[in-house]
């Protein structure tokens, strides 16, 4: 397919282009709001075609990827569906900036094959410890879940990343951030929470929270308490689960590393270790599955078929905009001092 790509950053130029040149895909166009800025990104990685003008990210192409500050997400996919084409955005949707009106708004106007297929960019989906790791929910409900993730985030005032510290641009800071994917797998395991409570705190000049901890609930009685942060300290990326006297762990996130797994009657599979930390009575085993080089191209690889197939993609927009609904009650939870705060439902 010929792909319009709006934005031209970090994410653009290290991910998407060299996954798409390696699944033979053709990058067509460059769009972003800097026109000289686009050109010379455009030269330097071979895209034939770029500019300022949004039209030009729609002619010519046979679906677009929206890879932007967040701000314009929302706007540019937009155009991308009413002019008929699939399109791919970056994560969040919109974050804290929310997202009314996608459908009858203008998002996917009128339906047809544009809308089913629009997706948003959650690409740990399709990481194979975390599809491993739902095979392993189909016969086990944990009881509570905690995610922990810290890394350093401190960008100056000429460092291109500035602009995710202002929320009226990056739609919140760590947790519409990096907290948003770690959302994003909490729903593809256990699907939409009744309520959130959160508490959003040391914010940068800008308003952009370093710190969130929230807990979600579900109507089943599972809990998962997150606590994410931009942070002096050793680099954490943690998932647990815990229920009926076991412990599955991904840790560190994105090694792929699950420990904890019930083997009982299956036999031992392929790399599975045993452990000492299963429940009695039963083995436990650690798995080791390595993520994509590049994860990016599965994603775009699962994009292009979905296109090709006529599906959803891994992650559908109503999906991708569940995500920015715990965001928004997130911030509604926070400034009510932390009270429980129910979701509200975002109409298509």
């Amino acid at each position: 397919m010929r792909w319009g790509i709006a934005g031209h950053g970090d994410i653009v130029t290290r991910r998407a282009l060299p996954a798409l040149r390696a699944l033979g895909e053709e990058p067509a166009v460059l769009w972003g709001r800097d026109a000289h800025r686009a050109a010379r990104v455009a030269e330097r990685y071979g895209v034939p075609r770029s500019g300022a003008d949004p039209g030009v990210l729609l002619r010519g192409v046979d679906a677009v990827y929206v890879a932007t500050p967040v701000a314009a997400h929302v706007p540019l996919a937009a155009a991308a569906l009413d002019a008929g084409l699939p399109v791919l955005v970056e994560k969040p949707l919109a974050g804290g900036l929310g997202s009314p009106g996608l459908g009858g708004g203008g998002l996917g106007r009128g339906g047809g094959p544009a809308w089913r297929c629009a997706g948003v960019a959650y690409y740990r989906r399709l990481a194979p410890a975390v599809r491993r790791l739902r095979a392993e929910l189909r016969g086990w409900t944990p009881e509570r879940v905690e995610v922990r993730f810290r890394c350093a985030f401190a960008p100056g005032p000429d460092d291109p990343m500035r602009w995710r510290t202002d929320p009226a641009v990056s739609g919140g800071g760590v947790l519409a951030d990096a907290g948003s994917h770690r959302v994003d797998l909490l729903l593809h395991l256990f699907g939409r929470p009744l309520e959130v409570s959160a508490r959003l705190t040391d914010r940068f000049p800008a308003g952009a929270e370093r710190r969130a901890d929230l807990t979600l609930r579900w109507p089943h009685g599972l809990t998962a308490r997150c606590v994410m942060a931009w942070g002096e300290g050793a680099p954490v990326d943690r998932l647990e689960l815990h229920g009926a006297g076991r412990t599955v762990t991904l840790d560190p996130l994105d090694e792929g590393r699950l420990a904890g797994l019930d083997v009982r009657g299956g036999g031992r599979l392929a790399g599975l270790g045993r452990g000492e930390e299963g429940a009695p009575g039963a083995d436990s085993g650690v798995l080791l599955l390595p993520p994509f080089a590049n994860p990016h191209q599965p994603l775009f690889a699962d994009f292009a078929e979905a296109v090709g197939e006529g599906r959803a993609p891994v992650c559908p927009l109503a999906e991708g905009r569940l995500v920015d609904d715990v965001i928004v009650a997130a911030g509604r939870s926070s400034a009510a001092g932390g009270r429980p705060t129910p979701l509200r439902c975002t109409r298509p």
